[in-house]
């Protein structure tokens, strides 16, 4: 199969820009996609990915290029494109930390978690009020995230889901089986566990956080907010009292074969 090519105006984003550019290198100096992953420790089909402009660059990337190339060029350009796509400089710092990590503890009492959504409930989530243009930049950088699932060694993920969160028909039922089959699958994953919070259990958290464990250095939390606001947690104390919460509402939650059978007949009474 050949690798998909999608043309792009260097005038219609910063994004845009960038991806011309990180292609028309890539062919000047001979490399496959495969090549230029290998230099920037990722995978043939990020590669592909970023150069169709279904993930925004990350950091490392932008800078590993720059390498590969021999230009001052990406680094730069990637700044350009992260604040063009709404992202604020916390949470980018925190994006950065959450591809480091070592573990990922995600409480989401509205929705399906950005790292096990598929494309089109993202882009369901991410639409209200958003030009075109926009919203293929914000859904790429939330697909983005997703390749820390990648990795040679992919963090260990433990994810709190309220039952309300499967239920809720987001992009009607075609739209809600796809993810509901996805979350299925990724809950199959060795590193990952996901829990049903069932309706009626005692948790009254009405705002999602994840925690970050590192093997080396203090964890980190992140709190959610009303678009995008959210807020990073960096003090100790602060993150160990959330650490502790997350393990109270995980007490409530269904044990995980009971969360996945939950899981397969909410998708199929779809």
């Amino acid at each position: 199969m050949e690798p998909e090519e999608r043309d792009f105006d260097p005038k219609q984003s910063c994004a845009a820009a960038f991806v011309q550019r990180m292609r028309r290198y890539r062919e000047r100096d001979g490399l496959s996609q495969a090549e230029v992953g290998a230099a920037c420790n990722v995978s043939p089909k990020t590669i592909s990915a970023v150069e169709n402009l279904r993930r925004l660059p990350t950091l490392d990337v932008s800078v590993k290029l720059d390498r590969l190339h021999e230009t001052d060029y990406f680094e730069e350009q990637y700044w350009h494109v992260i604040r063009e796509a709404g992202w604020n400089l916390t949470f980018q710092n925190y994006s950065e930390q959450e591809a480091q990590a070592d573990s990922v503890r995600i409480y989401d009492p509205l929705h399906i978690p950005g790292l096990f959504q598929t494309e089109r409930y993202a882009r369901q989530l991410l639409s209200a009020g958003q030009r075109a243009d926009v919203l293929d930049q914000a859904v790429a950088a939330r697909m983005g995230r997703q390749d820390i699932l990648q990795r040679d060694e992919p963090p260990f993920i433990t994810v709190l889901i309220k039952e309300t969160a499967l239920r809720d028909p987001v992009g009607g039922p075609e739209v809600m089986r796809e993810q509901l089959a996805h979350l299925l699958k990724s809950a199959n994953e060795p590193r990952n566990t996901v829990q049903v919070i069932p309706s009626g259990a005692p948790v009254y958290v009405s705002s999602g956080f994840t925690v970050l464990g590192f093997a080396e250095g203090n964890d980190v939390a992140f709190v959610e907010g009303a678009l995008g606001l959210g807020g990073v947690v960096a003090r100790p104390i602060d993150v160990h009292r959330l650490a502790v919460r997350f393990d109270m509402i995980k007490g409530e939650a269904l044990p995980v074969g009971e969360s996945g059978t939950l899981i397969k007949s909410i998708l199929e009474a779809l």
